[in-house]
């Protein structure tokens, strides 16, 4: 039924494709469910900010789709457990400014998010103890202590030693040495691709089915992710319009606050685990390359531990509820931003916590401030989708009762003392599977489930590749053709 609605409205609308507003129009319009909130990346943490600094800088070490560290700037050697060599590469990017990335950049970008406790990448390179140029080729760190994954560290974008020492807005104006280069403008977020100046256009659309709408009105040329099934299976009946998927490893998840005096009883938390029926809202909101998640990397990464499924059991939920509350339900309220899909699925949720003695209220926030609240540990419950994490130390950062923010995301306030224990030992011997199964006993947070990864985009577009981790790298290869 909802999706003969939706195509009935869709017929409703009086599209253009015999002659769209953008025909001739050189430029890829890409639009996207939130706009970046900022494009320095010594301080973004969005998840389209990430993706688009991903497009504009080029990092000292990048990973490749095996979660292995790669660089096309250093390679290395280690010395001891505490001391790296690193020595530069041949044919080095240039910056967007004109001048070509050497040491001094390299240096200067670590030394100034060393000592800038406010990015949020101070916390990665806190373990170093020094950094020491050996040549114009060659430079070494050395720690305060081993660490296994020190390497996995330093996926940090590299930024010009001259701007940083004139206190540059990266900001307002982002300078980069990657594929794209940023074009100033107004009102308008737009990149330039250095190699052939194709010009690909940001332009925030926060509800999916305007963002359809306007895919179909060729207004816009591509769209990814963010959008509830039904949309997606009427794009997939459109003849002008092509789709490209594939499976995710972005986990969506439910956060606790855990100074909560409701939310810090286990309890509580283990019911509102099974008394959501994750496999129906996969099934019938979310598309077919989603899978279920228990833990926060999916089973293709190396630290993927071997988990026993959460069941949905809203008998013994209700069971659990009565136990804590035996007179009356339980109150909370979850937060989430004003994106449709978004509250849809919050809606759904509140209601089968509803039917075990949960009374949900949903209160929904525009991106900013939902995020800030977030951050600053405003809620109770909230769902969200962690993007990109690929090291396995996000464990530590996320659930080791030291990790508060500013220090790291524990922004929930998590404390296990046994937690905090193993992950230690995990810190050396790289074994993270104990660390998984206690998060999974103590619910530290609510996995959800991986996002499957989906774009559409019209027939004058080719070449874009669906990336698992839902980036936007596709670009670095799109092209458009005018004469379709």
């Amino acid at each position: 039924m909802k999706v003969k609605l939706l195509s009935l409205f869709l017929f409703l609308i009086p599209l253009t494709a015999c002659s769209p507003n953008n025909q001739n129009d050189k430029a890829v319009h890409f639009g996207i469910a939130q706009k970046p909130q900022n494009l320095d990346p010594r301080f973004a943490s969005d998840a389209a900010s990430e993706k688009m600094n991903s497009l504009i800088y080029s990092s000292l070490f990048y990973y490749d789709s095996n979660f292995k560290m790669q660089s096309d700037i250093v390679s290395y050697q280690i010395i001891s457990p505490k001391e790296y060599v690193f020595k530069l590469k041949e044919d080095l990017p240039y910056f967007h400014n004109g001048s070509r990335l050497n040491i001094k950049d390299i240096i200067a970008t670590l030394e100034n998010v060393i000592s800038d406790r406010t990015s949020p990448l101070a916390v990665e390179l806190k373990n170093i103890d020094n950094l020491v140029k050996i040549s114009d080729e060659r430079f070494s760190i050395f720690l305060k202590e081993p660490d296994i994954n020190f390497i996995q560290k330093l996926n940090i974008a590299i930024l010009p030693s001259t701007l940083i020492n004139n206190n540059h807005n990266f900001s307002m104006n982002p300078v980069g040495s990657g594929m794209f280069r940023y074009i100033p403008t107004s009102n308008k977020i737009r990149l330039k691709r250095i190699n052939d100046g194709q010009v690909i256009e940001f332009i925030e659309i926060k509800d999916p089915t305007v963002r359809a709408l306007k895919l179909l009105k060729r207004e816009i040329d591509i769209v990814q992710n963010d959008l509830p099934v039904e949309v997606i299976n009427f794009l997939e009946n459109q003849s002008s319009i092509s789709i490209s998927s594939t499976i995710g490893s972005n986990i969506s998840y439910i956060g606790f606050n855990f100074n909560d005096s409701l939310l810090k009883d286990v309890r509580l938390r283990q019911a509102i685990a099974m008394a959501i029926n994750r496999e129906e809202l996969v099934q019938y909101f979310l598309d077919e390359n989603t899978r279920l998640a228990e833990q926060l990397f999916a089973p293709e990464h190396w630290v993927s531990a071997n988990l026993v499924n959460t069941s949905f059991n809203p008998e013994q939920a209700r069971n659990l509820i009565k136990s804590i509350s035996p007179l009356s339900p339980i109150s909370l309220t979850y937060k989430t931003s004003t994106d449709p899909f978004r509250l849809k699925i919050a809606t759904i949720i509140q209601n089968q916590l509803a039917q075990v003695g949960i009374n949900l209220t949903i209160k929904t926030l525009d991106w900013g401030t939902y995020f800030q609240d977030i951050q600053n540990g405003n809620f109770q419950m909230y769902g969200l989708t962690w993007v990109g994490i690929k090291n396995p130390d996000i464990y530590y950062k996320i659930f080791h009762s030291k990790s508060t923010p500013p220090k790291g995301l524990n922004r929930g306030h998590f404390k296990s003392l046994k937690i905090d224990n193993l992950l230690k030992s995990s810190l050396t011997n790289n074994d993270w599977s104990a660390v998984i199964l206690e998060i999974q006993n103590q619910v530290g947070f609510l996995p959800l489930w991986y996002e499957g990864n989906i774009a559409a985009h019209n027939k004058q577009i080719s070449n874009y590749k669906v990336h698992n981790d839902g980036n936007w790298d596709g670009l670095k290869n799109i092209r458009k053709h005018n004469d379709y």
